[in-house]
């Protein structure tokens, strides 16, 4: 029998920069710093659908987020929002993020947690994130680094980047108004596949516009 499942969904990659070059001038206010933000982005999590999880691990955050959830995407992109907000709360003022959406396939028999003595004493554990959006929003983020540093970059703030099939045929500008919207729009649609530089490699997606949010 298959253990094999598959879901449609949202993935939110979110990157916080500099941490190392703060944790090298004052390592424990750094990781006070650190842990403070990664608990306040774990409590402002509010998707309840099966598959749709939030993990924080080293300075980045990861979640996922079944596209059957009521209110989506305009929920997804208040969450990008708010984390967004809580980084510069934090003290946090350079990061990177990237909102996509596909489908993502995984083996049940993969899900692992394992302990020994104490649930807090985590042995073994497995976070499935290898599926093409979890890939894409990676990719996205290597991606920004690649045309800053040609000065190509699209968007110069630090933002999140939202990919075209994320909100299909909605505005985001549309969203944004939305009462108690947690998030607005920056710039225009830019398509990665047009952007090029003989030094980096094109765009290897076939999603490839993508529209930049910022938190409210």
């Amino acid at each position: 029998m298959s253990t094999v499942e598959r879901v449609d969904c949202y993935v939110f990659h979110f990157d916080l920069i500099g941490v190392v070059d703060s944790f090298l001038a004052d390592p424990e206010a750094a990781l006070d710093q650190l842990r403070a933000f990664q608990r306040s982005a774990r409590r402002r999590f509010p998707f309840s659908r099966p598959n749709s999880y939030i993990v924080t691990l080293a300075d980045n955050v990861w979640c996922r987020i079944n596209a059957s959830q009521p209110g989506t995407p305009s929920l997804v992109l208040d969450f990008a929002g708010e984390v967004a907000r809580e980084a510069r709360i934090h003290e946090f003022p350079r990061f990177f993020g990237a909102v996509t959406r596909g489908i993502h396939e995984f083996d049940v028999a993969d899900r692992t947690l394992a302990s020994s003595g104490s649930i807090a004493d985590l042995t073994e554990q497995h976070v499935d994130m290898t599926s093409e959006p979890h890939i894409r929003a990676a990719v996205a983020e290597k991606r920004s680094g690649q045309l800053h540093r040609v000065g190509k970059l699209p968007v110069q703030e630090s933002c999140v980047w939202v990919s075209r099939e994320v909100v299909a045929n909605q505005r985001i500008e549309d969203l944004a108004a939305l009462p108690d919207a947690k998030f607005r729009a920056v710039g225009e649609w830019f398509d990665l596949s047009a952007i090029s530089d003989p030094t980096i490699p094109s765009w290897p997606f076939n999603e490839t516009e993508f529209r930049a949010i910022a938190a409210a």
